[in-house]
């Protein structure tokens, strides 16, 4: 397996998540054809061969999405979920017992952007289980190659699969983030850093009284430990916000038409939303949309910074995330 092409599919990956959210967004057939597949293949696993990879593979009165085979003995199981799925404690227990139902040592979780590797037989706590463990669209291709060398198919077919998790490298000086633009008060193109937690780090439930002079946020931190780093401005914070419940399948076009909430020093926006399926207030359009990951969904940016901070809290709190877990930093 040269890992040069390993790279080239992650980043080839990295390209279809961006173009094709909408479409492979629920989906989990497209999810698995445009995703999963490519991404074994490019790990030496042939998912046309039945020798190597066996598609809905039964498990007592249940079937596996893939269970990968090494002389006629199954390896790893794997349970794919379309893009979008939250990969939450009920669905990777779920996945887990299949493994254990059907004596399989290895299970690995994926909705073909988030993949998790574990150990189902180990006897530690489920945290302490996981052998791999990366995001295409958040981790660098290269760091992300490093974590899916533990799906290789020498490597798992060696019965100790290397475990890759606690990989670090340390980052390039020529690292750009994932996704950027060129927009004004877009994510900026410098390398970016990971943030410390502690001191410099505020709660969203924190801000209040913003105005024009106020400080500028310049960096993210969400309660699944993601950071995200952008060019300063209250916009960045709704925008960071915007992505992260879209990405996590949190905000969809199903609920994405979020209202302003019945703040009483807000009473002349009545029919205003914060998103919604397309760039439009009730009685109006947007002045300044925004997709959202090419995801359908559209924020509106013509804000206050003190809106901009409401806003951020209104589609947390409607997406059930307690605003005080998420925090900013100004450094």
């Amino acid at each position: 397996m040269p890992l040069d092409d390993l790279q080239i599919t992650i980043e080839k990956l990295q390209d279809k998540i961006k173009t094709h959210r909408r479409y492979l967004s629920g989906n989990e057939t497209a999810t698995r054809q445009v995703l999963v597949d490519p991404l074994l293949l490019a790990l030496g696993w042939d998912v046309s061969d039945p020798n190597q990879v066996e598609l809905e593979y039964p498990i007592k009165k249940k079937k596996a999405d893939y269970v990968l085979m090494s002389n006629d003995e199954p390896d790893a199981v794997i349970e794919a979920k379309s893009l979008g799925t939250q990969l939450d404690d009920e669905t990777i227990m779920q996945a887990i017992n299949y493994a254990n139902m059907a004596g399989i040592q290895y299970m690995v979780i994926t909705n073909g952007d988030d993949w998790v590797m574990y150990d189902v037989f180990s006897p530690k706590p489920i945290e302490e289980r996981i052998l791999m463990e990366f995001k295409i669209t958040r981790t660098p291709a290269h760091k992300s190659v490093l974590q899916a060398v533990c799906m290789w198919r020498s490597n798992l077919a060696s019965e100790n699969p290397m475990p890759t998790r606690d990989l670090v490298l340390q980052p390039d000086a020529t690292e750009q983030p994932f996704e950027s633009d060129d927009r004004a008060d877009s994510p900026i193109s410098s390398p970016v850093a990971e943030p410390d937690t502690g001191p410099g780090w505020t709660s969203l439930t924190n801000l209040s009284d913003v105005d024009k002079n106020s400080p500028k946020p310049k960096c993210i931190k969400f309660p699944d430990g993601c950071t995200e780093r952008f060019r300063a401005s209250f916009v960045g914070v709704l925008r960071e916000i915007a992505k992260w419940l879209v990405d996590n399948g949190m905000l969809t076009p199903e609920n994405a038409q979020v209202g302003y909430p019945e703040y009483p020093e807000y009473p002349k926006y009545p029919n205003f939303y914060f998103s919604n399926i397309g760039p439009r207030h009730l009685d109006k359009d947007f002045r300044k949309p925004e997709e959202i990951l090419d995801s359908g969904i559209y924020i509106e940016k013509n804000l206050t910074g003190q809106e901009c901070i409401v806003g951020a809290k209104a589609l947390l709190e409607h997406c059930e995330v307690d605003p005080d877990t998420v925090q900013v930093s100004f450094e």
